[in-house]
């Protein structure tokens, strides 16, 4: 199959060779952004029927000039818009009962349109698991995560009023009815965040149980607490630090720089400081009306109260 081109690339027209199939995901874990998909991404993998992919954000069903707006660097990857690229992502797992990856923007809708078709066109028996977490705070740590890496520069309170998607990535009904009219209710798993931290190795069962899969005795190491966000975050030191972060001039000749060069680059063009000088109770509170009925939604289309998420229950 030859390499397509990005711009006309239709994720749709899934291959056909049997070899290609044999390579197909059918288990995707959505996100939500920031409610711990990629450690749970981590847990999965030790299982030896299930096969991630090696690139947990490949993006591939995202549609290709969202991508490029949002995430360019991942958007010059081949693994984002060539299926050949994508499926060999899981080279040597075509004899696991799944193959799964982790894309949080799969779960960012309106802002990342048309995803759940998308997978339901190409990947229609796939199982969907969905994690999620108390809706403000993973709204808060949403907006520091693209802070961060400059892709927000509104402060806080402003942002999460003026930028929907911090609002609409934390509406899980909203999230979740994209994938309703697609897939049928049985092929979604609904992770709460709180619970696998709480009580990791009978969720972790739960999934397992639900994947019709043979339980796994983890190694502590195996599922050791994972990708915890620090107390820091950074801003720009100069002007264009993002522009050149995200160009593929930079992309190029990280390639040939020491981890240790660019380490030392990265922290001569921003300025660390700690999250808990800023006041972030306008925004919590704020935040916390606006989720109310959205998270009540939510519980209705699961069928169950999580009262462990308090901040959202005004």
């Amino acid at each position: 199959m030859t390499v397509q081109d990005p711009l006309t690339f239709d994720p749709l027209a899934a291959p056909t060779d049997p070899a290609q199939r044999a390579l197909m995901p059918n288990l995707f874990v959505i996100g939500a952004s920031k409610s711990g998909s990629s450690a749970f991404h981590a847990y999965l993998k030790p299982h030896p029927d299930i096969c991630m992919s090696r690139e947990k954000e490949p993006c591939f069903f995202v549609d290709q000039k969202e991508l490029e707006e949002a995430w360019p660097i991942m958007a010059r990857q081949p693994c984002s818009h060539e299926w050949p690229a994508y499926l060999d992502l899981w080279k040597g797992g075509e004899g696991a009962r799944y193959r799964g990856e982790g894309s949080v923007y799969y779960s960012q809708a309106p802002h990342r349109s048309g995803v759940a078709g998308r997978i339901a066109s190409a990947c229609p028996d796939a199982r969907i698991i969905y994690t999620v977490r108390e809706p403000v705070a993973r709204a808060i740590g949403h907006y520091w995560q693209r802070f961060k890496e400059f892709q927000e520069p509104l402060p806080l309170d402003r942002a999460v009023r003026e930028n929907a998607l911090y609002r609409d990535t934390s509406d899980y009904a909203l999230q979740m009815g994209e994938y309703l009219k697609h897939f049928d209710r049985s092929q979604i798993f609904v992770l709460v965040a709180e619970d696998l931290r709480s009580r990791r190795r009978e969720v972790l069962s739960e999934v397992l149980e639900w994947l019709e899969l043979e339980p796994y005795d983890y190694t502590d190491s195996e599922i050791t607490e994972r990708h915890k966000s620090p107390p820091t975050s950074r801003r720009e030191r100069f002007p264009l630090v993002s522009t050149i972060r995200d160009s593929a001039l930079w992309a190029s000749a990280r390639k040939h720089l020491p981890s240790a060069v660019v380490e030392k680059l990265r922290k001569s063009a921003t300025v660390e400081f700690d999250k808990k000088d800023v006041d972030d109770s306008e925004a919590k509170a704020w935040l916390a009306d606006y989720l109310a009925p959205r998270t009540r939604a939510f519980e209705e289309m699961i069928g169950r109260e999580l009262p462990q998420w308090s901040a959202a229950r005004k």
